[in-house]
């Protein structure tokens, strides 16, 4: 009974070697076959022509100036991809993205200055207290087809809250500026309000001048401080022709001499080439996967 039960066993475990080195060989000549198909050696013979290497963020002291993600191909998807045509088509190449070795995300403890300069990109920044001039400047936005990024006094928020969730919905990124002058603890309270009105997370403070209180205050919230990089108190024209670069923030104060250049500063910045952005897209890392 028990050698019976033995030759059972070794002839169960023969089966399962057998299943085993079966599958082991099958699994073994699918990858040559793949290793050897055309489509799979075009893409890697194609493969390190579209890499590109990620940038890190640069760190200077309390300053941060974002950097850039890379980006390589991923064999296998595109791949499978392709395989359903048996065809190599560069156009269907898939890709991944690669992350900096120190990237933006998570430095709450430092001033973002400027976003990435690889790229011919600006902002335009306003700061709003009140309804004097607002409306002007968000015409010549619209007729200009620009968008831009308002920093709003919790005040304002509260007193224009149909006209705040307006300029959200028509792309216009609204961020806090505190309350009546300042960020104290009404912070949270026109964060929340922000929020409410726009359906999107508040992420930026701002900051003309280094202010460790407002620093702490945005960290402590998990949001950026920006901190411009050119905020003309006056004559804003010339102020951007002469420090029209790639990434620049420029910040604008609501006023007649704002209101009297904006038009000319947008035909002058997209004359130059460049697109403006809000802050956003500016300081964001992410690279088009598009080749």
């Amino acid at each position: 009974m028990l050698m019976k039960f033995y030759k059972r066993y070794a002839s169960y475990l023969g089966v399962f070697v057998l299943v085993c080195f079966s599958f082991f060989y099958t699994e073994k000549a699918v990858d040559i076959i793949r290793k050897n198909d055309p489509v799979m050696k075009q893409i890697q013979l194609e493969a390190s022509k579209y890499e590109i290497d990620p940038v890190d963020a640069t760190v200077f002291g309390d300053e941060i100036i974002p950097g850039m993600n890379g980006k390589k191909v991923n064999v296998e998807k595109s791949y499978q991809d392709m395989k359903k045509i048996n065809q190599y088509r560069s156009s269907m190449l898939v890709f991944d993205e690669i992350l900096p070795d120190i990237p933006l995300e998570n430095q709450y403890d430092r001033y973002v200055v400027r976003g990435n300069s690889s790229l011919s990109q600006v902002s335009l920044i306003f700061k709003v207290e009140d309804i004097n001039y607002l409306e002007q400047i968000v015409d010549i936005l619209k007729e200009k087809k620009v968008v831009a990024t308002f920093f709003m006094d919790g005040e304002f928020v509260k007193n224009h809250m149909d006209f705040v969730g307006s300029l959200s919905k028509s792309g216009y990124e609204i961020e806090n500026l505190g309350y009546q002058g300042g960020y104290d603890e009404k912070f949270t309270w026109t964060n929340n309000m922000i929020t409410s009105l726009t359906k999107k997370k508040t992420s930026y403070c701002y900051t003309e001048y280094k202010n460790s209180k407002v620093l702490d205050l945005c960290k402590n919230n998990s949001m950026y401080t920006i901190k411009p990089t050119v905020s003309p108190s006056s004559y804003p024209f010339l102020s951007v022709k002469r420090n029209l670069e790639n990434g620049n923030l420029f910040s604008f104060n609501l006023n007649e001499a704002t209101v009297k250049e904006l038009p000319s500063i947008i035909s002058y910045i997209k004359q130059k080439g460049y697109d403006i952005v809000t802050i956003r897209e500016l300081i964001s890392e992410s690279r088009n996967l598009e080749k």
